[in-house]
């Protein structure tokens, strides 16, 4: 699923926000949208600023693997503080972290191919890659909620 497809499911969930399924995830729904909009702003925020000419691609055999499969195992990372709140997450937060990804995917597509993101486990990534990246992470996390969703 694209980017813009895991954009529009995310948006149908947030009605949800306050569900959880503690057999599911340790976290709510609104845990992990407000995540997911955090990592696509900031991965944003760090594109726009990049210097696509200091760009050189680096190897990692964890970024192949999850590239390769297209998905990232349950259970086997932990997000960085700088993309976690430790609040009480609010709906109108969710919902305007939502306006500000949106905006921010529309400016990236017109960004140097050589504008990169430095991922913690995977690396420089491109802006291609980088935008890979969000759709994977975002999937992840949506496939997590809607877990939590199913009755």
């Amino acid at each position: 699923m694209s980017i813009g497809k895991s954009m529009q499911a995310l948006e149908k969930v947030i009605p949800f926000y306050e569900q959880h399924k503690k057999i599911v995830s340790s976290k709510n729904v609104a845990w992990h949208l407000d995540h997911s909009l955090r990592v696509i702003n900031s991965v944003c925020d760090e594109l726009k600023t990049s210097k696509p000419e200091n760009y050189k691609t680096t190897f990692s055999f964890i970024k192949i693997y999850i590239f390769l499969r297209g998905s990232i195992p349950r259970g086997k990372a932990r997000a960085p503080k700088s993309v976690v709140s430790n609040e009480e997450i609010l709906k109108s937060t969710i919902e305007s972290q939502l306006v500000i990804a949106k905006t921010n995917l529309q400016e990236i597509k017109n960004l140097p191919i050589n504008s990169n993101f430095q991922h913690p486990h995977f690396g420089k990534l491109s802006l291609k890659k980088s935008q890979h990246f969000l759709a994977i992470h975002t999937n992840h996390h949506l496939a997590i909620v809607n877990d939590i969703l199913k009755k």
